[in-house]
């Protein structure tokens, strides 16, 4: 004897639709209060510091922060952004090979260009070197004078105002290290990174809105919508039809008593 076939009446959509919508439903509900006291809650004075949620928006920077010490600053490079100090300068692809101070200037090398800052941080010359020599492996400082090793290995000293380079021998060269950022100073970088940051409002307001979710997040925010409109209109008719069948069932036992 065959399984009798399952009959979808309203009250199972009903039900059924209920329990795929309740969490959007809850979701729109807290969110929709939470906004409402945005001042209140001070979502708008609040920032994530979430590392999930930075790198869903893209804030997060991927890879490691490099730094060198140069004199009493530091120059970090962290996700193509080079930064004095805490201060972004300027923007790069290469990789970044280290930095010296050298008596007028500060030089930072990269795999095929130079980049020179004054010792206030300002961003004076990007120096491509590729006709004077390439594939820089590190940069150090003699005399006062930057010193640039490339893969050959050959050793090239610029003169005092960096135009100029001469093959030297590998001796009295001081080259760069790289140096780690202390958990405040990482802290204070990060945050000049991302800007002023994320804050709680705008999240709560894209959780609202689904665009959290990602490119077709609204939709699923709006079939949510939609299904609270079918909760409210199946459930007046569930309620409507047990109602009848409530009423014709009293009928039928008040005329067909025995």
């Amino acid at each position: 004897m065959g399984r009798k076939p399952t009959k979808f009446t309203a009250f199972l959509w009903h039900r059924r639709t209920g329990l795929v919508a309740i969490a959007l439903v809850i979701i729109l509900a807290i969110t929709g209060i939470m906004l409402n006291h945005t001042e209140e809650l001070k979502l708008d004075e609040s920032y994530v510091e979430s590392s999930l949620l930075l790198g869903w928006y893209g804030l997060e920077p991927e890879g490691e922060a490099i730094s060198y010490d140069v004199g009493e600053h530091v120059i970090t490079v962290l996700e193509h952004q080079v930064f004095f100090n805490t201060y972004p300068v300027a923007r790069t692809g290469q990789r970044y090979r280290g930095a010296v101070k050298a008596e007028q200037l500060i030089v930072l090398a990269f795999d095929a260009e130079l980049m020179l800052l004054t010792h206030d941080g300002e961003l004076v010359e990007r120096m491509p070197t590729g006709h004077s020599f390439s594939d820089i492996q590190r940069i150090g400082i003699k005399y006062k004078r930057p010193v640039i090793e490339t893969s050959e290995p050959l050793y090239y000293m610029a003169d005092e105002h960096i135009l100029d380079w001469d093959v030297i021998i590998n001796e009295d060269i001081t080259w760069a290290h790289k140096t780690t950022l202390n958990d405040k100073k990482m802290a204070v970088l990060l945050e000049s990174f991302r800007g002023r940051g994320l804050t709680l409002e705008r999240v709560i307001l894209d959780l609202h809105s689904g665009r959290l979710f990602g490119e077709y997040g609204i939709y699923v925010m709006d079939a949510a919508a939609v299904a609270l409109l079918w909760l409210s209109c199946s459930g007046l008719w569930v309620w409507w039809r047990r109602k009848l069948k409530q009423k014709s069932k009293r009928h039928y036992q008040k005329h067909h008593r025995s």
